[in-house]
């Protein structure tokens, strides 16, 4: 483990098992609603209201790295304590990604259940938290959520749309009359995982919900269009050329798919 201050920052890199020790998975189940998941992290914010886990965690910190290093302790508990108000980023090494499985299925248009198939509370942690305020009830391996307004069903699409965190691939899985029970009948268009996975991701690329109005589908478009045009940088670089031509394609890609179900 390696324990570094910068930039009003608390660093910490370790091993691929530094977030399972107990005291780690302590710090952030008390600071879950201030936790940011990276893909090769967690950076937890600020939070006033635990400043004594937060104290705790840090003394903690402190010992394990100076025991580790053979180093004065009062000296690192000092000086980590006079940083107690900064953020706390933990990064994980590169690892070979594993996957983590979870289910979806649609009770009808307002109530959608979570089974994970391959146990992970930090998956977990991260859906929860990125749910939190949708979930209605959990056990050790599901959530259960209300998503009986638009919103709340935008705020899912936005979580299914993200697939790695922390070196986890999650793999979703619907049931085949996921989308008719939660949206309606989408006439022509499959029911398949890679096919659920893309109307998701469309929607995401124009910031808007599943369902949307065709005219703020093309309103959306428009907007976007113009912007990642690549004749606007026509005399940048090839490397911002190519990022705008990618983009402009993806964005033609979604709209005329999507185009074809509104």
């Amino acid at each position: 483990m390696r324990v570094v201050l910068r930039n009003n920052a608390i660093f910490v890199q370790g091993g691929s098992k530094t977030l399972e020790e107990p005291w780690m998975e302590e710090f952030f189940d008390h600071h879950i609603h201030s936790t940011l998941f990276l893909d090769n992290g967690v950076l937890v914010l600020n939070n006033e209201g635990s400043a004594e886990q937060k104290e705790e965690f840090l003394d903690t910190l402190s010992d394990r790295y100076t025991t580790a290093n053979e180093l004065s302790n009062p000296f690192y508990r000092r000086s980590l304590r006079k940083c107690r108000s900064a953020a706390v980023r933990i990064e994980i090494p590169y690892r070979k990604a594993e996957k983590v499985d979870v289910e979806l299925f649609a009770f009808g248009p307002n109530r959608v259940k979570l089974t994970f198939l391959t146990e992970n509370r930090w998956i977990m942690r991260y859906l929860k938290q990125q749910l939190s305020s949708l979930v209605t009830s959990y056990t050790s391996n599901q959530i259960y959520i209300d998503v009986s307004s638009i919103a709340a069903k935008a705020r899912l699409e936005k979580a299914l749309n993200r697939r790695e965190v922390l070196h986890y691939v999650i793999n979703y899985n619907y049931d085949e009359a996921f989308m008719s029970k939660l949206y309606g009948n989408y006439k022509g268009w499959g029911h398949s995982n890679d096919e659920v996975d893309r109307m998701i991701r469309y929607h995401a690329i124009f910031d808007l919900p599943v369902g949307s109005k065709l005219e703020d589908l093309k309103k959306r478009y428009r907007q976007l269009a113009k912007r990642y045009h690549p004749d606007r940088v026509n005399t940048k670089s090839p490397e911002i050329i190519n990022k705008y031509t990618e983009k402009f394609k993806l964005l033609q890609e979604a709209y005329g798919a999507l185009q074809a179900v509104s």
